[in-house]
């Protein structure tokens, strides 16, 4: 009689508590990840919290749920995102590139559509469930849309960066083929300032009617900046937020400038986090406040509040030759998915000691430390360092 009781208590409990207590676990699940928990934006009806992660209780959420469990069950690394350079190519000179001295050979040509569709298709299978789309600029690939259209929207999300040259002619075809979300780069929220900075006259207000257009197209939609120590302490991230505000975006995206490509001179970048923190924690405000877009930074996320620095890890970058690297920003090469198939490199990747597991307190590429080792290079040829087997 008590069993039967019991039983029903509980079955009582799960129908008038499991609502609240699925709402807190999600709040709770993204304060950490982001550092907030508000809904910037609802996208085809799913609400987003961020445009870096599936929309919740959307088939590729599923995806990536299901995977973190056999991720335990296999106790092996999965990749749940990865950046595909789909070219090599760029209309602007942005000053923080860190793609311009990533080419090893200036001979070598970009994947066609087939073979991104092959490689999209075999990262899937490993688990991917975001997939940022990165260039050079990718609006300059004609049949972008083309590689969108491949990938199964069951599985993954799919996001563009963009300088937004092209991006208000282009959108309607992008929606069509089953993109979700627009990053538009933006480093000033002054128009000169910003074009001096990517020293490309026009872009900034070419950036913002792209903005608009994707707005109106239902695009998730944020602002992704690359901001310097001195770019922060002048006030630009505060400008930047306003400027979202009054656009409309749903999010802005923060990276601090990293010690690679035409940064790479930039010691004082190295061991260098306080600003950074100080920088997190000016944007607390805004994302207590609704009228706000979400504010995130990628070096919260990869601190030891959050995931951490998750390359090769949970992450990769596939640059448009197929080579294989941890991140953008590390130009060193564990493989070719032309060559092997994409699990060995993966495999190469995520057991290799120095990418087995998360780490701790930030950006490994800002890690002096782990600058010394031979598996990253920032400099001005990429390094390939799998066997020769």
């Amino acid at each position: 009689m008590r069993s039967w009781l019991n039983q029903l208590r509980l079955r009582w409990f799960l129908a008038t508590k499991s609502l609240g207590y699925g709402t807190d676990f999600v709040e709770v699940l993204y304060r950490i990840y982001l550092n907030h928990s508000k809904i910037i934006h609802f996208r085809d009806g799913y609400p987003v919290y961020s445009l870096s992660t599936p929309a919740l209780f959307s088939k590729p959420a599923a995806h990536f749920i299901a995977r973190t469990l056999y991720r335990g069950i296999q106790n092996r690394n999965l990749p749940n995102l990865m950046s595909l350079a789909v070219n090599d190519t760029c209309n602007a000179h942005c000053g923080h590139c860190s793609f311009y001295d990533g080419v090893d050979d200036p001979h070598r040509q970009p994947m066609t559509l087939s073979q991104f569709a092959q490689a999209i298709a075999a990262a899937q299978d490993l688990g991917v469930s975001v997939i940022n789309i990165v260039g050079g600029e990718p609006l300059l690939r004609p049949d972008l849309a083309g590689i969108i259209r491949s990938v199964d929207k069951d599985r993954s999300t799919v996001l563009l960066f963009t300088n937004g040259w092209h991006l208000a002619d282009r959108a309607a075809e992008l929606r069509r083929a089953g993109l979700d979300s627009v990053y538009v780069s933006l480093d000033a929220a002054d128009a000169q300032r910003h074009d001096i900075l990517r020293q490309t006259p026009g872009l900034f207000e070419r950036a913002v009617s792209g903005l608009k257009v994707a707005q109106k197209l239902g695009f998730s939609i944020g602002i992704s900046a690359t901001l310097t120590p001195e770019a922060y302490q002048s006030g630009e991230l505060k400008r930047l937020v306003e400027l979202g505000k009054s656009l409309g975006v749903h999010e802005v995206l923060v990276f601090d400038a990293l010690p690679s490509g035409r940064l790479q001179h930039r010691e004082d970048l190295i061991d260098n986090g306080d600003w950074v923190e100080a920088m997190i924690q000016s944007a607390v405000p805004y994302n207590q406040d609704d009228r706000y877009p979400g504010v995130v930074f990628s070096a919260y996320i990869s601190s030891h509040r959050s995931v951490g620095c998750s390359c090769g890890t949970s992450y990769f970058y596939l640059s448009p030759y197929g080579d294989v690297m941890s991140c953008d920003f590390n130009h060193a090469i564990f493989g070719n998915v032309l060559e092997e198939p994409l699990w060995k490199v993966w495999q190469r990747l995520s057991s290799n000691p120095d990418f087995a597991q998360a780490k701790w307190g930030g950006c490994k590429v800002k890690d002096s430390d782990f600058l010394q080792k031979e598996t990253v290079q920032i400099g001005s040829r990429v390094q390939q360092v799998w066997p020769d087997d």
